[in-house]
């Protein structure tokens, strides 16, 4: 229920077309990134295995400065719609404005408000961090750059393939043995389904609901301001469980590598690799065709089966 309704959500704010979001801002303290420094934003930061890749190849424009970067939101949203017919920038669009609307402030904490259209690629410690994650990329998810590469979880993900590919049903029970041998993760149990859906439903319409229904039905005056307010109660309710939240994450990545020509029978491990491992895309992934509806078909299938073997392992 939670998860269909936040879909349907992000079905409306991609059919709505964040087309006109806003004009990129001049950034006080621009610095000139090394080849080093983005691979160390790569690496300590921006854990995700696209953005990871996009920043250390200098794909997307990066501003201010290295300590406390941002990115452009309409770079990302680019960069995903690339290949005729994609659409899943406007998914990546959703979770950096979303996720990421917060930059470190003197405090030493996320909570100073980034400039219209940019995103912080802080990821660790940010709203889109959570528990119950893969480990692959990152360590503590509350604290700042504690991006790392972890070879052991990563094979624990690359155990499952088989033939050199990894299949949906592979990654979704990964997800589900991250949420089990996480004791600080989050996620609805089958058995407590019922008492949460109301309460979570409540929560959405009232709390984003008339936000977003007022945005979504004039999303070219909408101002930067109220898009931000929306995309931030939309992915605050995909990561409040982190079950979902990963396989919303998971999705991105499957949905990102589906119509790769080496993605037959599954996905293609070495390109998997590639990503996480290397921060490289692979080669020709600029062709081929990358869509919001496929990212929600392949999160309601991760999901699917990380429940599932959330639940063998647990007994609940």
């Amino acid at each position: 229920m939670r998860l269909l309704l936040v879909l349907a959500l992000v079905g409306c704010a991609t059919v709505s077309a964040y087309q006109s979001y806003a004009k990129e801002g001049v950034l006080a303290g621009d610095e000139p990134f090394t080849q080093a420094q983005l691979a160390d934003i790569a690496n300590r930061k921006a854990t995700c295995p696209f953005i990871g890749s996009i920043v250390n190849q200098g794909l997307l424009a990066v501003g201010q400065t290295a300590d406390k970067p941002l990115a452009q939101v309409s770079g990302v949203v680019a960069l995903g719609n690339t290949g005729a017919g994609s659409t899943l920038g406007y998914v990546l669009k959703l979770f950096a404005t979303g996720n990421h609307a917060r930059q470190l402030g003197a405090s030493g904490r996320l909570d100073q408000p980034v400039p219209a259209n940019w995103f912080s690629l802080d990821f660790p410690g940010s709203q889109g961090s959570h528990w119950g994650h893969s480990g692959i990329l990152q360590g503590n998810p509350t604290q700042l750059n504690t991006g790392r590469w972890s070879q052991a979880d990563f094979d624990r993900l690359t155990a499952k393939a088989s033939g050199g590919v990894l299949t949906t049903k592979a990654v979704g029970e990964f997800i589900g043995e991250n949420i089990a041998r996480d004791p600080k993760s989050r996620t609805v149990t089958s058995g407590g389904l019922l008492s949460v859906l109301l309460p979570d439903s409540v929560k959405l319409l009232g709390s984003i609901g008339t936000a977003a229904l007022n945005v979504f039905r004039s999303p070219a005056s909408a101002t930067p301001q109220a898009w931000r307010q929306v995309t931030i109660g939309i992915t605050k309710l995909l990561g409040d469980d982190n079950l979902i939240g990963s396989a919303g994450e998971f999705g991105l990545l499957l949905a990102f590598l589906e119509n790769s020509p080496n993605s037959k029978g599954g996905f293609s491990v070495a390109e998997v690799t590639s990503m996480f491992a290397r921060h490289q895309l692979p080669a020709g992934w600029n062709a081929w065709k990358k869509s919001a509806l496929s990212w929600v078909k392949y999160t309601s299938e991760l999901t699917y089966h990380a429940r599932h073997r959330y639940n063998q392992i647990t007994n609940k």
